[in-house]
């Protein structure tokens, strides 16, 4: 059979290697066949490297909405006991440069060109992918980035965010210790549905033998039993965060705005204690010190809150503020409604991205009650795509802008977008959607992901 033959230029960039090493299966493969969990197998063995015999432990974050957040969360907490860990997030938040940390700073360079050199080099000894094979997803080999550079650097402890599913995501190769479950919805139906329980038997079958404890965010009665039904049958000890009596969890993450962003961070403080080997019922007067990092987590992004970089002078002088959030739901947005009418005392706009298959629909019925300019941001041949026009309401303050001044590599290099930046400029905003446009919000603000958390000592 045909192997890999393209050897790599002496002078190639990172973000060279990255693009062919990463991206050039899917690219080539995408929308005729899907992600092969088998050939990701294959690439592991010639590796040499077997999850099963990883020295490190592993906490699996999987869900519909704020598993980033639980993994930021969970990272820092088990960082503020001492422990060395590395974690992987799905997508980053700037850019795929900060998908991969060590107790909290992004990783450095020559660690992620180590990591990727190796991965091509065993991509040479595989046949050549087709659409009989399938393709090494992206998500999954950033996911073997991060394992690989754990294992280099000696982590003790890796918290890994699946990409899209469960079952179906590269992330159930690896045994998993823990596993963090956030709110699972309707989302992605066309491939894990069609309903809401497949969605759920998908993403808790990470949940296995090997697994001694499940954190649970809330879920719908049905999702519930779901979950419930996997920790009995695997013997996995559940908590949920919502159940937890004792007031030092939400003290540690009360600083965040109540409702998912909450939830979602206590269910990774949880799963970091315990991956630390902590007691869950701790007394408040141990809390100080996970107090500090927990406070420390700096996560744009999700809820996040911004000054507009001004151009010239601005009437008054006073800047545009903005919240920008990866909601994609219409409970997400109203959750990112409820945080802008907080921190600006309400939005004068809102702009608007999600690509097909997301919630448009709930998105415009719950925007129908919101009086100010709402605006759809197009990112012209993003690989996501973009909904039909006509799916967007026309009339007064119902707007459609599309950014002309995007990168011709695509929004993923465009490093900032004045356009955009006019946007924010002209009233404070709430920008939301999909990853790929919120990334570009950040970086077009001028925004740092360096430091996810300042560790304890």
């Amino acid at each position: 059979m045909r192997k890999h033959e393209d050897a790599p230029p002496a002078s190639q960039s990172l973000a060279e290697l990255e693009e062919q090493v990463v991206f050039s299966e899917w690219r080539a493969l995408r929308g005729k066949t899907t992600r092969s969990l088998p050939r990701m197998l294959q690439l592991m063995e010639v590796l040499d490297y077997s999850p099963e015999s990883a020295k490190h432990r592993t906490i699996g974050v999987v869900g519909s909405k704020g598993k980033g957040t639980a993994t930021a969360y969970a990272a820092a907490a088990a960082a503020s006991q001492g422990v060395h860990v590395v974690s992987v997030m799905s997508p980053g938040v700037l850019s795929n440069a900060d998908r991969i940390r060590s107790d909290g700073l992004t990783v450095g360079e020559a660690l992620r060109h180590s990591a990727l050199m190796k991965i091509q080099q065993a991509q040479h000894q595989l046949p050549a992918a087709t659409e009989g094979s399938g393709y090494l997803a992206p998500t999954g080999l950033f996911l073997l980035m991060g394992f690989l550079i754990a294992r280099e650097i000696g982590a003790e402890l890796v918290v890994a965010e699946a990409g899209i599913g469960g079952a179906s995501d590269d992330l159930s190769h690896w045994p998993l210790e823990g596993v963090i479950v956030t709110s699972i919805f309707g989302e992605h139906l066309d491939l894990l549905g069609p309903t809401v329980e497949d969605v759920a038997q998908d993403k808790t079958a990470v949940i296995t033998g090997r697994t001694q404890w499940v954190i649970s965010c809330s879920q719908t009665s049905a999702v519930q039993r779901i979950v419930e039904q996997q920790c009995q049958v695997h013997r996995a000890r559940l908590v949920m965060p919502a159940l937890v009596s004792d007031p030092w969890l939400y003290r540690v993450v009360e600083h965040l705005p109540a409702g998912f962003a909450q939830e979602n961070a206590a269910a990774g403080v949880l799963a970091g204690l315990a991956a630390a080997g902590q007691d869950l019922t701790r007394p408040a007067q141990e809390v100080t010190q996970l107090a500090a990092v927990t406070r420390s987590v700096r996560y744009p992004g999700r809820l996040s809150v911004h000054e507009v970089p001004p151009m010239g002078s601005l009437a008054g002088g006073f800047p545009r503020r903005c919240v920008v959030d990866s909601a994609v739901s219409r409970s997400g947005l109203r959750a990112a409604l409820v945080c802008a009418e907080d921190a600006l005392g309400g939005a004068q706009q809102v702009l608007v991205c999600l690509p097909p298959l997301k919630d448009l629909p709930g998105f415009v019925s719950e925007l129908e009650g919101f009086s100010g300019r709402k605006v759809f941001v197009e990112l012209p041949g993003a690989y996501t795509g973009t909904p039909k026009r006509s799916e967007w309401p026309v009339g007064p303050e119902w707007e459609w802008v599309a950014l002309q001044d995007l990168e011709s590599h695509g929004v993923h290099e465009t490093a900032v977008s004045e356009q955009l930046l006019q946007l924010l400029r002209e009233a404070d905003s709430l920008a939301v959607g999909t990853v790929l446009f919120t990334s570009l919000v950040l970086r077009s603000l001028g925004e740092d992901a360096e430091r996810l958390f300042t560790r304890a000592g």
